[in-house]
C-alpha cells in the first residue's frame, strides 16, 4: 500500500513555528515511516490499520522546505515542496467568516494596489461536508495568495493574514473551516455536547433518530445522502403541516373600522423579537394614514420593505398582495411591493393591515424588517413614508420547537448537531496552530442566545483539549451592527449574544460599530480583520493586548452614577457627542447625559431619573454608542442592574 497523506501536508503548506509539528497519514500496516523537513527527521511505525502519526521537532520561521515521507519497508517516497514555517490560524464560524474577499467593498482597491499577489499568505479551504460518520480526511489544496486565487479567500482571513504577515515578517497560513447559517452546536463534538446539561437529552435522541433507514429511501440514482437543506425544509413542512387559519381576518383585523385602541405600538421597521416576543408566530400590524384628495381613486404603489418569510397585506380591508407562507425560508428578506387599485383609495383615513408570519425564527425572528427607506406609499409625486409608529397584535404563538428541531435534522444537513465538527474540524486535529479566529453567533442569536455563553465556553475548551494545545489562542469576534440603529432595545437577542461572547473569557474583537443596517453580511471586513490582527500580533509578541474598554464597576456619587471601565492601558474618549447610554427606574428608559471625569470613568445622569436601577450601553442590534478608547476601539456593550 502506498502513502495516503492528509491534504494538510501538501505543496505550499504552512506549519506553526516554535512548537512540535504533528504529521499523519496512512500506509501499509505495521510499517516503518520516516518523515523529514529538510534536515530534520522523525520516525514511527504505522498501526494495524496502517495509520501513523508523528511529531517533528519545533522549527523556527522560514522556508521554502521540502517535506518527505518514506516507507522504509518498500522504499516508497513522497516529496512535497514550497513548505513554510510561520504562523497558522484556523478561521471558523458562519457566513461572515465565509464571506469572500471578492465580494467586499474594498476588493477593487486591494486589487489595484497589487495586494492580492502576496506570497506571505497561504490559504486552505476545508470543503463543506455533512456525512453521518466522522471524517478522517478531506481533499483540498494550499494556495498562495495571487490575483487569480485571493478573491475566493475568506475576506476576514485574507485581510487578517495580510496584517499579521506584515507585522511579524513571517508566512501566515489560514485554514478556513466555515459555513453560513450554522449554529455553535454544529461545530461542537458529540462528546462536548452530551456533557452539556441542556444538550444531553437532545444528543441521545439524535443518536438514534439520525440513523433511521428512512433517510436513505427514495434518493435519486447515484445519490447516497439526503441533499443539503432537504431534511430541514422537510422537517419544517411536517412540523407546520397545517398552517394556522387566518384568525385575524375573521376577527376583522384588516377592516378599516376595526377598533385597535388596545393594541400595542411599535416604530417600524423592527422585528417582534425586539418587542419582547422571542419565538415564531403570526403578528398583525395596522397603520391609519390620511391621504389627500389629489390621489383619491388613483392606483398606488405600496412598498413595505422586507417581511420575514410570509405576509398577507390588506388595504382598506381588501387583500392587495401576499408572499410566502411563514415557513418557506426563501422569502425571509424579500422586499414586498404591491399595487393598490385606485378603487380602494379614498381621501382622508385609509388603513394598511399586514399579517406577517414567521413560524420559526432565524436571524430576524419575524416582522416588518425594512429597511426604512423602502417603506412608503406612492402615487405620482406624492410619497408618504411608512417607517412610523404602527399598531400591532399577536395572532399566533408558534413557540420555539421548530428552532430546537433544526439541530436534529439528520444526515447530510449542515445544521445538524456536531456534524461540522465531525466533517470539517476533526480531520484538522491535531495540525499545529497558533490559534483560532471565531466569527459566529447569528444562528444562535434568536431563541438560543441565553445558552450561548456555556456553549461557546464548552466549544473552546473541547477544541483546545483535542488539539492538545491548552494555550492555543482563541479570538472571538463579536456580532456586527445590524437592523435599525437604536439607543436601547432591552429585548435585543443580538445584544444578549454579544454579552455571552464577552463572557467567554477570551480575547474579544468588538465590532458593533461596524455593519450594515440592511445586510446581515456587511461588505466592509477591513476594520474587523484589522482589530482581530492587532489582538493576534500582541499575543504572538507576548504583549498585553489593547482591548476595547469594558465596564468594571458602578457607584453613586452625589446623585450621579460613576461607571468605571477597564481600559487596558488606554484612556476613554467620545467620538462626537456622548451617546449610547440609557438609564431607567421601573419600566422607563431614558437617554443619559454622559461625560468623562477621569481616564477610565464616565459620569451618568438624567434630571428625570432620580433613582436609576438599570444602565444600558450599546444594548441594541445596531448600537449608537460613541464611547471609544484612545486607540480607536469601541467600548463593549453592557447592561448593569443596581442592587438598591
Amino acid at each position: 500500500m502506498t502513502f495516503k497523506i492528509s491534504s494538510l501536508f501538501r505543496d505550499h503548506a504552512v506549519f506553526q513555528r516554535n512548537i512540535p509539528i504533528p504529521v499523519w497519514g496512512v500506509t501499509a500496516p505495521e510499517t516503518q515511516v520516516r518523515c523529514s523537513l529538510d534536515g530534520c527527521r522523525a520516525m514511527t511505525i504505522s498501526n494495524e490499520c496502517g495509520r501513523f502519526s508523528l511529531r517533528l521537532p519545533p522549527q523556527t520561521a522560514g522556508g521554502p522546505h521540502e517535506l518527505v515521507f518514506e516507507n522504509l519497508q518498500n522504499g516508497d517516497r513522497i516529496v512535497y515542496r514550497d513548505i513554510w514555517v510561520g504562523e497558522v490560524y484556523l478561521a471558523s464560524g458562519q457566513s461572515n467568516m465565509e464571506f469572500q474577499l471578492k465580494n467586499t467593498d474594498s476588493f477593487e482597491q486591494v486589487k489595484s494596489a497589487g495586494r492580492l499577489d502576496n506570497p506571505a499568505i497561504h490559504y486552505l479551504k476545508v470543503p463543506l461536508a455533512a456525512f453521518p460518520s466522522r471524517k478522517c480526511s478531506f481533499e483540498a489544496v494550499w494556495q498562495p495568495a495571487t490575483s487569480d486565487t485571493a478573491g475566493d479567500f475568506s475576506a476576514v482571513g485574507f485581510l487578517f493574514a495580510e496584517k499579521v504577515a506584515r507585522e511579524t515578517g513571517v508566512k501566515v497560513g489560514i485554514i478556513n473551516a466555515s459555513c453560513g447559517g450554522t449554529a455553535a452546536e454544529s461545530w461542537m463534538s458529540r462528546e462536548a455536547l452530551i456533557t452539556h446539561p441542556l444538550w444531553k437529552k437532545k444528543v441521545t435522541e439524535y443518536d438514534v433518530a439520525s440513523f433511521d433507514c428512512s433517510y436513505y429511501e427514495g434518493l435519486p440514482d447515484g445519490q447516497f445522502l439526503p441533499a443539503p437543506g432537504s431534511l430541514l425544509q422537510k422537517m419544517l413542512n411536517e412540523h407546520f403541516a397545517e398552517l394556522p387559519e387566518n384568525e385575524g381576518v375573521r376577527l376583522g383585523y384588516a377592516e378599516p373600522d376595526f377598533d385597535d385602541t388596545i393594541w400595542r405600538t411599535a416604530e417600524l421597521p423592527d422585528s417582534w423579537t425586539l418587542m419582547g416576543y422571542n419565538h415564531g408566530g403570526i403578528f398583525w400590524g395596522r397603520l391609519a394614514i390620511d391621504l389627500p384628495q389629489s390621489i383619491a381613486g388613483k392606483d398606488l404603489t405600496l412598498s413595505l420593505g422586507a417581511i420575514d418569510k410570509g405576509d398577507i397585506t390588506y388595504f382598506n380591508g381588501v387583500e392587495v398582495g401576499r408572499t410566502g407562507d411563514g415557513v418557506n425560508m426563501e422569502f425571509w428578506d424579500r422586499p414586498r411591493v404591491y399595487k393598490v387599485p385606485g378603487k380602494l383609495v379614498r381621501s382622508g383615513t385609509n388603513v394598511i393591515a399586514v399579517r406577517a408570519a414567521s413560524l420559526f425564527p432565524i436571524a430576524m425572528a419575524g416582522g416588518m424588517i425594512g429597511p426604512a427607506d423602502q417603506m412608503f406609499l406612492e402615487a405620482g409625486d406624492v410619497k408618504i413614508p411608512l417607517n412610523v409608529e404602527w399598531k400591532y397584535m399577536m395572532e399566533y404563538n408558534a413557540g420555539v420547537a421548530a428552532v430546537e428541531a433544526i439541530s436534529q435534522c439528520g444526515p447530510g444537513q449542515l445544521q445538524s448537531q456536531h456534524v461540522l465538527f465531525d466533517n470539517m474540524i476533526a480531520p484538522l486535529i491535531p495540525f499545529a496552530l497558533r490559534g483560532v479566529i471565531w466569527y459566529q453567533g447569528e444562528a444562535n442569536a434568536i431563541c438560543k442566545a441565553a445558552e450561548y455563553k456555556s456553549l461557546l465556553r464548552s466549544l473552546i475548551h473541547d477544541w483546545r483539549y483535542r488539539w492538545g494545545q491548552p494555550d492555543m489562542d482563541f479570538i472571538v469576534i463579536q456580532l456586527p451592527g445590524y437592523q435599525a440603529r437604536r439607543l436601547v432595545s432591552p429585548h435585543s437577542q443580538w445584544a444578549l449574544l454579544r454579552e455571552a461572547q464577552m463572557q467567554s473569557g477570551e480575547p474579544l474583537v468588538v465590532t458593533c460599530d461596524t455593519g450594515e443596517e440592511n445586510d446581515i453580511h456587511p461588505r466592509d471586513k477591513s476594520v474587523v480583520a484589522e482589530r482581530t490582527a492587532d489582538l493576534a500580533i500582541a499575543l504572538i509578541n507576548k504583549h498585553r493586548p489593547v482591548h476595547s474598554p469594558r465596564m468594571h464597576s458602578v457607584s453613586r456619587s452625589k446623585g450621579k452614577l460613576l461607571i468605571k471601565f477597564a481600559v487596558y492601558g488606554s484612556t476613554l474618549m467620545f467620538k462626537g457627542e456622548p451617546e449610547g447610554f440609557a438609564v431607567g427606574e421601573g419600566g422607563m428608559l431614558l437617554p443619559a447625559q454622559a461625560k468623562i471625569v477621569d481616564d477610565d470613568t464616565i459620569e451618568l445622569s438624567h434630571p428625570n431619573v432620580k433613582n436609576p436601577q438599570i444602565i444600558y450601553y450599546g444594548w441594541s442590534n445596531f448600537p449608537v454608542g460613541t464611547l471609544y478608547n484612545a486607540h480607536g476601539l469601541p467600548a463593549a456593550p453592557f447592561r448593569y442592574r443596581l442592587k438598591h
